[in-house]
Formats: C-alpha cells, structure tokens, sequence
C-alpha cells in the first residue's frame, strides 16, 4: 500500500476515527482542531498534531495543509466553518478534498464549491472512508451490506492481460466482477474468458477489505 500524507480538520467523533483509521494503514496524517483537548487525545498516535482553526488561512499553512495529498474535512456542526474551510482548501489548490456533510443540501453546496469527495456519515463510515483513500485505484464505491460493497476499481497492473477465469477473484478473494467498463463500452457480466486490458474500469461486488489484497 503507498504511503500519501492526509491531513485531518475537525476532531470530532469522526475525524479522529478517520485520522486514527489511516494511522493503522500506515500513512503520515496531521491533524488540526481549534480545541487542545482534542488534539491531545489524539496527537500521540498521529505524524503531526496542530491547534488551530481551519478557516484561518495561517493556522492552515502553518500545518502545511497546502501540501497534504488528501485533506479530510471531518467537522460539519458548524456548517459555516465547514463550508469556509472547504473554500480555503480549494484556494490553496489541495489536491483531493473530502468533506464531510450534514444533509443533503449541504452536500449540494459542497459540490458547488468544488469539493472531490462528500462524505455523509450515516452512509460512510470512518473505516471504510479510510479503505477509499488508500486502496489504490477504487474510484467509488456503495455499501450494500455489513460484507458486501459494489465497488469501481481501475485494473490493477497485476490484472493486465489476463483472463479472469485466471484471475479466479471468486474463489481467492468472494469478488464477481459484474461489469467492465472499456472507454465507451460496457461489457456486462463478463464471461471466464475475457481479458482485462490496462485502461479497464471493473465494477466489482465483494467487500472492500478483501479487495486491498490486490489493489496494492
């Protein structure tokens, strides 16, 4: 799994459950929220622990926020802070924003503002917000129960110019491929035969976490 730098905004239930999830994975996360209390909780376990406010374009570079691979927005009870931290996020040009929503309205002015990913908790939970940000290749994913997700992955190099019926993603790891989608085609309920090539998108139905064993 590569390593990326996170960094996570807001130390509530949430965003301390996001931070301490990456840090299980490995990765270098900082973290930053206006009240000490919470950042001591949580500042032995992570790379670097700040306080300060998210909206406070200083107190954001001072953290090096700018420079973080993915920065994760895990406050949304203050809405107004929730939505001027995203817009100073987008300014300083982060390169993957997730931000967490309150309702569905607030999910719809997040995604005026620009934001990559909108998180909705009673749908997304930490640990599997965290398996999305660091299995490499998932593009999306839909929880459909606690053992299944169906899943959208780029081919993983290691299934290049192979058949699936080679791969046997069913009896290694409880996955069916039920689509693969190949530039403007969609090749439904692929057969034993077919070959994945380098720029297939695979629409997958299996859990998450058994998929990390081959999304590198």
């Amino acid at each position: 799994m590569a390593k990326k730098q996170f960094a996570v905004l807001g130390l509530g239930r949430f965003g301390q459950k996001v931070a301490k999830e990456l840090c299980m994975r490995g990765q270098e996360v900082v973290v930053m929220d206006k009240d000490e209390s919470k950042v001591n909780v949580i500042k032995d376990m992570v790379t670097h622990a700040y306080i300060g406010d998210m909206t406070d374009e200083s107190a954001m570079r001072e953290a090096n926020v700018q420079n973080c691979e993915v920065v994760v927005i895990g406050q949304s009870s203050n809405i107004e802070s929730n939505l001027l931290a995203a817009q100073l996020c987008k300014e300083l040009a982060v390169k993957q924003l997730v931000v967490k929503a309150q309702s569905t309205l607030h999910g719809k002015i997040l995604k005026k503002l620009g934001v990559d990913m909108i998180v909705f908790p009673e749908q997304d939970t930490a640990v599997k917000l965290a398996d999305k940000l660091t299995l490499r290749g998932i593009m999306d994913y839909m929880e459909i129960s606690s053992e299944f997700d169906v899943i959208e992955m780029k081919a993983p190099p290691d299934f290049v110019n192979k058949k699936l019926k080679d791969l046997n993603l069913r009896k290694k790891y409880n996955v069916n491929v039920l689509a693969i989608r190949r530039g403007s085609e969609s090749i439904m309920s692929p057969d034993g035969e077919t070959t994945i090539l380098a720029e297939d998108i695979l629409i997958m139905l299996g859990n998450i976490q058994s998929m990390g064993k081959f999304s590198g």
